[in-house]
């Protein structure tokens, strides 16, 4: 049961239960210090990179990966029950048949190995988004496995089909906007592309 924002957070980051496992708090926690390290580091070195503008990408793409690593604790294999559930769900309340009837004829009868890797996918998202590293590729990756749940979960009563489109707006933003260039990972590879060090030895 949540209790208020602030007391949820100190509780997801020092007291693990039973659905979120703690060696993923402390992955998290290492990977946001690693995220911020990052971020410092391009806006230390980095021409360009410390500007009000890429802070707030910044704090977009951390509270955007943060989501997805919080959504993946109940996906950790081998308790891949909540997942089954909502696959069940898609079954049930999908937009179009021919959903439905996918879901049910092949992802149910292979439904162990499907839940490892939709696991795997969510990590990878986050991880990509978290560090801003190769985030056109994990933006794109969010943004497809929202629409599956747009349109897997549609017609569910208890979802409001809104969340998924305003969460595939944000992904897009993210990849079109190349977030990961702002203090992320990104940012670095850029730099030491061609073209960026193009633009280094025209402004020395």
């Amino acid at each position: 049961m949540r209790i208020d924002p602030i007391t949820d957070l100190v509780a997801f980051l020092t007291k693990p239960s039973y659905a979120e496992p703690g060696f993923m708090i402390y992955g998290y926690i290492a990977l946001a210090l690693l995220s911020l390290s990052i971020a410092v580091a391009c806006w230390r070195s980095l021409p360009g990179q410390a500007t009000p503008s890429n802070l707030l990408r910044f704090g977009v793409r951390f509270i955007v990966g943060s989501m997805w690593w919080q959504q993946s604790l109940w996906k950790v294999p081998p308790d891949i029950g909540g997942l089954r559930y909502w696959t069940d769900q898609m079954v049930e309340h999908a937009a179009f048949p021919i959903q439905s009837t996918l879901v049910k004829t092949l992802i149910l009868p292979i439904f162990t190995p499907f839940a490892y890797g939709v696991y795997a996918l969510e990590v990878f998202v986050a991880v990509s988004i978290l560090l801003g590293v190769y985030v056109r590729v994990g933006g794109t990756l969010g943004a497809l496995l929202i629409v599956n749940l747009f349109f897997g979960l549609y017609r569910a009563p208890q979802e409001w089909p809104w969340t998924y489109v305003f969460l595939i707006l944000l992904m897009v933003l993210i990849v079109v906007e190349t977030y990961g260039r702002s203090l992320g990972l990104d940012a670095y590879l850029a730099a030491q592309s061609p073209e960026g060090r193009r633009r280094a030895a025209a402004r020395a």
